[in-house]
């Protein structure tokens, strides 16, 4: 009997707006965590989550610089005393909870209204290159689980580069 792998990170969507002369970002990311980190995550380690975006000149030289490089950083951990899952945005401290895991997951996927850039800092007729991927920060989990996870696949979880296109 075959096993199919169903653990990876899907980005579902990736779009950008501009709202009152500030471009905005919007996706929606698929954690599909494997049996290992969902077992880890029920025994009270958390889990962070990092979604690395960048905004470029289409076509740029890679020698260019990225009008945008940012690493958004999420952490998900569920406490067993409460029995609620406490989602973290790390560069805010803004902290939610929820009563499974699922929806704390479903919550942990929706990424809005993300300042990206100012738009008149974009040049009109030019193209840019928006382009995101979520991976799961093996440096954060506790020192005595990194051995394990850095040699076992079913901790190396990231999605593929997802990119979507903007002109002004």
């Amino acid at each position: 009997m075959q096993t199919v792998q169903a653990d990876e990170f899907l980005i579902e969507g990736l779009q950008a707006r501009a709202v009152d002369g500030i471009y905005l970002m919007d996706a929606a990311v698929d954690y599909r965590f494997s049996d290992e980190a969902f077992e880890a995550l029920a025994s009270g380690v958390p889990l962070t989550l990092e979604l690395h975006v960048q905004l470029r000149r289409d076509g740029a030289w890679i020698w260019e610089s990225d009008l945008v490089e940012a690493r958004l950083r999420f952490q998900i951990l569920h406490q067993a005393l409460h029995g609620l899952y406490q989602v973290t945005d790390l560069s805010s401290g803004t902290q939610h909870y929820y009563a499974t895991r699922k929806a704390a997951l479903t919550a942990l996927g929706r990424i809005s209204d993300v300042q990206l850039i100012q738009a008149d800092k974009l040049e009109k007729g030019e193209r840019y290159r928006l382009s995101m991927r979520a991976r799961l920060d093996i440096e954060a989990l506790p020192l005595p689980l990194r051995p394990m996870a850095y040699l076992s696949p079913a901790w190396n979880l990231s999605s593929e580069w997802s990119v979507w296109y903007l002109q002004p």
